[in-house]
């Protein structure tokens, strides 16, 4: 049984909500390729890879799984370290993994937002105890915008 109900615009030139997108202001046409820092899906290898060529680079955009691969290898990375400096009594090696992750961490997570056309301001949201962690686990998962947004 089909219902008349659909719940997001099913293609032409609707945007969000069943709004035309804005014209003249150039975009990306389907099928026109684009990179990494323009918020392109990309796989595990690429998005490693490339993430690591961009570690401090706050401007650009993040694609969801570009976001969530690295963050599975930065959360990997972090455990292992910890496991080593932890049986090898080496605390400074584990601040200093620390450290480097949550760089990277957090010019991913601006880029990310990037995507999903916010400031990366959002981030000090976390400083909010659970409620911040939350609303960036939810921005995190979000689709981006599919044509160009005032961050790329």
């Amino acid at each position: 049984m089909s219902s008349p109900y659909t719940p997001y615009p099913q293609g032409g030139d609707e945007g969000g909500y069943g709004q035309p997108y804005p014209q003249g202001d150039g975009g990306w046409e389907p099928g026109t390729p684009r990179g990494y820092l323009q918020g392109a899906p990309v796989g595990f290898g690429e998005a490693v890879s490339q993430a690591f060529r961009n570690v401090l680079t706050f401007n650009g955009r993040a694609s969801r799984s570009a976001f969530w691969w690295f963050f599975l290898v930065l959360a990997i990375f972090a455990i292992v370290v910890d496991i080593i400096a932890f049986a090898s009594g080496a605390r400074a090696l584990e601040y200093l993994v620390q450290l480097i992750v949550i760089l990277a961490n957090l010019a991913l997570q601006v880029r990310r937002l990037h995507d999903t056309d916010r400031s990366g301001f959002w981030c000090f949201i976390y400083i909010i105890p659970v409620v911040g962690f939350i609303v960036l686990v939810v921005f995190d998962c979000l689709p981006g915008t599919p044509r160009p947004n005032r961050f790329g």
